[in-house]
């Protein structure tokens, strides 16, 4: 009788089961906060004028318009719009890579004079507020005619403008490659530039996709960058022609939610087949120092 009293009522397989299942309980319900502030655009963006009179009354679209995403569309030069943005995003994201990778492999492989200190100085720069430099690289611009062109959004990725963080990132996974390999490569005759290309690369294939991908948000959302330099109406990026579109159908909500949503999806689509490796890279980098 008294073994029987001091049996657990549950064994430790059971209780893990309770604890993954209320866990996961949590993470849905939480999961469902992140996504309202999505489900409201889209649902306000399938709404028609009349929906959108009655306020909160109204959450889901009874007839949803999904024509509103057509003339959206249709209302700015889109495809136009589009077309910059990718031009400007591709080119930023190859110079980011460019330059963050071989920085980075520069700090954390290579030994050389004063390499911890010119990391500290790098690093530093990530402490420099955007509007203390505007003025100077604006005046710096003008001086040599790059002003209404996409130059100074492009050519200074491929110098390591802005790129700190990333190079910071990158050091860090290079950092936790084990020296053993570097040096068999080069007892079988490779040089550093073999190394890097055929060695160092394929190993951080997650920390290069993670800075790839915060490239690219960071390239895609811009709004401040071309509002400075792009002057010409042509070269303006979706983010550019998002406020114009605001300022023409500031009363149409469902066609501004609409446009938003459609600026928004490249970035949810590449995350979503991205993720897994952007969680490794945020992880191995963080491991080790």
């Amino acid at each position: 009788m008294t073994e029987a009293i001091r049996k657990p009522i549950l064994n430790k397989k059971q209780k893990d089961l309770i604890k993954k299942i209320l866990l996961h309980f949590v993470l849905i319900i939480a999961s469902f906060g992140f996504l309202f502030p999505f489900l409201w655009m889209l649902f306000t963006a399938l709404k028609t004028p009349q929906e959108l009179l009655m306020g909160t009354e109204v959450f889901f679209p009874r007839n949803p318009q999904w024509s509103n995403f057509v003339t959206a569309v249709q209302a700015i030069p889109f495809l136009m719009y589009l077309k910059n943005s990718l031009i400007i995003v591709v080119l930023v994201m190859t110079g980011t890579l460019f330059s963050a990778t071989t920085a980075a492999y520069a700090f954390a492989k290579l030994n050389w004079r004063g390499r911890d200190k010119w990391f500290l100085v790098m690093l530093a720069t990530m402490m420099i507020p955007i509007q203390v430099i505007l003025i100077p690289t604006y005046i710096m611009y003008a001086q040599i005619g790059w002003l209404g062109t996409r130059l100074p959004l492009i050519v200074p990725a491929f110098f390591g403008g802005g790129s700190a963080f990333y190079i910071f990132l990158l050091r860090q996974f290079f950092k936790g490659i084990p020296k053993e390999l570097s040096e068999s490569a080069i007892i079988d005759g490779a040089n550093h530039f073999q190394i890097f290309i055929k060695i160092m690369l394929p190993l951080c294939k997650p920390a290069i996709i993670t800075v790839a991908l915060f490239t690219f948000m960071g390239s895609w959302n811009d709004y401040f960058g071309p509002l400075i330099f792009l002057s010409n109406p042509d070269h303006w990026t979706l983010a550019l022609g998002l406020r114009a579109f605001q300022m023409q159908y500031g009363g149409r909500f469902d066609l501004m939610m609409a446009a938003a949503i459609l600026i928004m999806l490249p970035t949810l689509v590449i995350f979503f087949f991205t993720q897994k490796s952007f969680i490794e890279g945020i992880t191995f980098t963080g491991i080790k120092g």
